[in-house]
């Protein structure tokens, strides 16, 4: 499973019903801006918004019930409580991301939104004591921080009914989440090993997994993405199908989807969920037919779009295309850009300081560019960090080879958005001409690393 311990987003939320729709208005500014891009979630949508050179920006949706908006910006969000006909506004200064402030229609209930969101993270900042719990006490310990959680959210009733409902919502995902989470991570912090046939996931038969309105909360759809791979790995012959490439596997998992939820949003959702892994880590060219297909069956609207999407942005960089250039400062301020290794084969690494598995990696690219020394290929390793100290401090002190470059901005460079780095350590491997081999290559410590090396350089 595919499973992160600390939620970089926090749900849109939405009520349903049938009411006249009315127009509303999210607007507001954020100063300091690297990227020139929003994403807007509301109840149907998602939206990428402009925003002008000061950092502004002005949005206008219709809604026809009250809504809890993301405003997402990069890895940051949100959320904005929105009634028909509402406008609000936002401000914040991205050097200070703590730092945010509502005005417009509903501000203060905008502050308590983000205030209580806040309060969501610091419950997971202590998830060593939380996680160390034996089962009863961990219980005990999510029963007492639901029952603090709710009693604030129906303190919310006041203010509006609709809005309690969608906090009272958001905890108990929120909480529900973290338990699906026990199991794994008790086990890493008593030095066992993991085995989801002796986890208790019974609790989950007590969700309603068919509920396509709910999928507005990123923990409920986070639950269906749980509960659907435990019900899969459960299923006859689902072992084989690790061993099919991607393009076979995915048609036959999406009928055992079928089977398992009635609901077909939550359909739609689930082959969305294991077909966009597919396309943002695997080998997305082989993945137009089942792309289309799928595309053609969806029922929601928005899945398509993402989809599509997706597949439109990964295609710039599928083999075949020319790679995107970039120009840096290696750790003694020489300037490298890619056409400087024009004649020979490029393999980048992109990896940071902090990245358990890409410093995992090192020893064994390390040995790799040891064996390949004198041949046509360059060793780029392209650091995400943002504490430019620390990656100069390694490279120093590890005496690192190759050519170390620094990408200015970190996960907002233009390399990291224009190669599409979605986790690290990612290889990229480009030919002698410029063009794109792998963007997704073998790791150094991977057998399938040097026939495919091999047999670029002998085209050369």
């Amino acid at each position: 499973m595919r499973k992160y311990l600390i939620y970089l987003t926090i749900p849109a939320m939405v009520a349903c019903g049938s009411k006249e729709p009315k127009q509303s208005t999210i607007a507001g500014k954020f100063s300091n801006a690297t990227d020139n891009t929003i994403l807007i979630v509301s109840p149907n949508d998602v939206d990428t918004v402009n925003l002008a050179d000061d950092g502004s920006f002005s949005y206008k949706l219709s809604l026809a019930e009250p809504a809890q908006i993301k405003v997402k910006y990069g890895r940051m969000s949100n959320i904005l409580f929105l009634q028909p006909g509402d406008s609000s506004y936002i401000e914040l200064d991205l050097n200070n991301a703590n730092q945010v402030s509502f005005t417009g229609s509903n501000s203060d209930i905008n502050t308590n939104i983000k205030s209580r969101t806040n309060n969501l993270y610091n419950i997971m900042r202590g998830w060593r004591d939380l996680f160390a719990l034996d089962v009863k006490d961990f219980e005990a310990k999510i029963d007492s921080i639901k029952n603090a959680l709710m009693a604030q959210s129906d303190s919310l009733k006041a203010k509006s009914n609709e809005l309690a409902e969608m906090e009272g919502n958001r905890i108990r995902y929120f909480l529900l989440n973290i338990k699906t989470q026990y199991p794994q991570y008790s086990a890493y912090l008593q030095g066992k090993s993991f085995n989801t046939d002796s986890a208790d996931y019974s609790f989950l038969d007590k969700v309603d997994m068919n509920n396509g309105e709910h999928l507005s909360y990123d923990d409920y759809a986070s639950l269906l993405e749980t509960y659907a791979e435990l019900r899969l790995q459960k299923m006859k012959d689902f072992a084989t199908l690790d061993s099919m490439p991607a393009e076979q596997r995915l048609p036959v998992l999406f009928n055992m989807v079928d089977s398992i939820f009635t609901n077909s949003k939550v359909r739609d959702y689930i082959k969305k969920h294991f077909l966009v892994d597919e396309i943002q880590f695997g080998e997305f060219w082989k993945l137009t037919d089942v792309c289309n297909k799928y595309v053609e069956a969806c029922s929601t609207p928005l899945y398509k779009k993402e989809v599509q999407n997706i597949m439109n942005e990964k295609m710039k960089i599928a083999p075949g295309k020319e790679a995107p250039a970039f120009t840096y400062k290696d750790i003694n301020g020489k300037e490298y850009s890619l056409a400087d290794f024009k004649g020979n084969l490029v393999y980048i690494d992109f990896w940071a300081t902090w990245c358990g598995p890409c410093r995992g990696e090192l020893p064994h690219l390390d040995k790799l560019e040891k064996e390949y020394k004198g041949k046509k290929i360059v060793f780029v390793k392209m650091s995400l960090d943002d504490d430019m100290n620390a990656w100069r401090k390694m490279v120093t002190e590890k005496k690192l080879g190759g050519v170390q470059l620094h990408a200015d901005g970190a996960w907002s460079s233009d390399a990291a958005k224009n190669y599409q780095i979605k986790g690290i350590p990612t290889f990229v491997l480009i030919d002698a001409n410029g063009k794109i081999v792998s963007p997704s290559a073998p790791r150094p410590s991977s057998e399938e690393i040097r026939p495919l090396l091999d047999q670029e350089l002998a085209k050369i």
